[in-house]
């Protein structure tokens, strides 16, 4: 007696008629779906096929094959730039200089407007 005061259940049924409302509307939305699609993506209906590929646009970037190999001779590249004396704009008198020599020059010389140490 003790045991079925603990435990009970749902005492009232789903109707049947809304279980077969349910399943007529799941029946029409899988009918319906598919008759509407191409009205709203007309573009979906032409079913053509290619016979090839499409190529790739002109401008489209190469695959890398190696990425390593392309990303090391990127930094090497840059390494050899910062480290490295040259022009930026050699009709207006713009230099490139080393970090390092740079750091010197404005420890040395400071910063226009700034307070010096």
């Amino acid at each position: 007696m003790a045991d079925s005061k603990r435990f009970d259940y749902e005492r009232s049924e789903v109707g049947l008629r809304l279980v077969g409302c349910l399943a007529a509307g799941l029946a029409t939305f899988v009918v319906i779906t598919p008759l509407a699609l191409p009205f709203a993506f007309p573009s979906s209906a032409s079913r053509i096929t290619p016979a090839s590929r499409p190529a790739l646009r002109s401008n489209a970037p190469p695959l890398e094959v190696t990425p390593g190999a392309a990303l090391r001779q990127s930094r090497q590249g840059e390494a050899r730039i910062a480290r490295g004396y040259g022009w930026v704009d050699r009709d207006h008198g713009q230099v490139r200089i080393p970090i390092d020599r740079a750091i010197e020059i404005l420890l040395r010389k400071g910063l226009p407007g700034w307070p010096s140490p």
